[in-house]
């Protein structure tokens, strides 16, 4: 069995502004920062035997605290970069509504359906996901393994490995530096927790 902690980044000013981000190369905010840092101490007790990173600047600085209070190398991994949105990136919802219309709304609304500038559809963005967990899991066993990825990655990560059917993604959220839980078994995954930020509360 492996249990992966799934962790999205900390805040970024495109959060509170709340643009999308997608593959735009944004650091943390102060407030993000804080966060990692107590994301970090939340860490000091827990076991974590590699941890891996999409290498957008605001997931490293937010695995930056797990690895140096663990002692551990972070593993950037392409595969785990946040949905690529295109143009739409630096927009807000209602900036992209008013520019796009319909093409816009209808992705807001059934998103596992649509399509979108840039990663086109989940099922492109889900082929990805699948790549980087092969790196991260092929040939391991026995294993805590932390992954620090984007709100989007996340869900899908967590909708692929429990074979979540329908409209997923719409139904949760998942908050800033933010750990899910799955254990990766042989027999049939477990989601043992889903968007825990007690060490912020």
């Amino acid at each position: 069995m492996v249990k992966l902690y799934l962790i999205r980044h900390g805040e970024t000013e495109w959060n509170k502004a709340k643009r999308f981000q997608g593959w735009t190369d944004i650091e943390l905010s102060q407030e993000g920062r804080r966060q990692a840092s107590l994301l970090g101490e939340r860490f000091k007790k827990i076991d974590i035997d590699e941890i891996y990173s999409s290498p957008l600047k605001r997931a490293v600085e937010t695995a930056r605290p797990i690895a140096d209070i663990k002692g551990l190398e972070i593993k950037t991994n392409e595969n785990f970069k946040e949905i690529n949105f295109g143009e739409w990136e630096g927009m807000t919802a209602k900036e992209i509504s008013t520019k796009y219309g319909k093409s816009f709304d209808e992705f807001i609304k059934y998103p596992e359906n649509g399509t979108f500038p840039g990663d086109i559809s989940f099922a492109h963005v889900t082929e990805r996901i699948k790549i980087g967990l092969r790196d991260v899991l092929d040939g391991k066993d026995d294993k805590n393994i932390a992954i620090v990825s984007h709100g989007g990655i996340v869900r899908l990560i967590i909708k692929y490995l429990m074979a979540f059917e329908g409209e997923w993604y719409n139904k949760t959220w998942i908050d800033n530096t933010s750990v899910s839980i799955v254990e990766v078994r042989k027999h049939g995954n477990l989601l043992r927790v889903l968007n825990d930020y007690s060490h912020l509360l």
